[in-house]
């Protein structure tokens, strides 16, 4: 009996195995469209993410002793998505390495660099976010 279900399960397998590699060469463009339209969508995520953390900064004043931590905790989110997505890691190497000195010293942020710091984060972000809808309409 366990012979028959093992040839069973065996043949199942075997035929599930050869739809699979069918699909994949007769349906191969449907196939990378649908990959590509999860890598976007995990990628327009990572954004969404990062743009909700600047509006976080925003409700804080790093001129205030009790936000300064608050803020270099966000800051340090912000940079920690920055640096584990090679897209972006790539594209803002400089406000890593700012976001950095803010971190290592924390006395020298203070609101108006928080707020630049922010603005150039948000255009930025608008870049990637244009560059990525020429990608997809192309």
């Amino acid at each position: 009996m366990k012979e028959v279900v093992g040839l069973i399960s065996d043949i199942f397998t075997i035929a599930a195995s050869t739809i699979v590699i069918y699909l994949f060469f007769t349906q191969k463009d449907k196939i990378i469209s649908a990959i590509n339209v999860l890598l976007n969508y995990s990628f327009n995520l990572t954004i969404n993410e990062l743009r909700y953390k600047l509006e976080r900064l925003n409700d804080y004043n790093a001129n205030e002793k009790e936000h300064l931590p608050i803020i270099l905790n966000i800051l340090s989110d912000i940079q920690g998505q920055l640096k584990g997505n090679n897209i972006l890691k790539k594209q803002f190497i400089e406000i890593i390495v700012k976001i950095q000195e803010y971190i290592d010293a924390p006395k020298t942020l203070t609101e108006p660099r928080k707020r630049t710091l922010v603005s150039e984060l948000r255009e930025a972000l608008r870049g990637v976010d244009i560059s990525n809808y020429k990608k997809i309409t192309n």
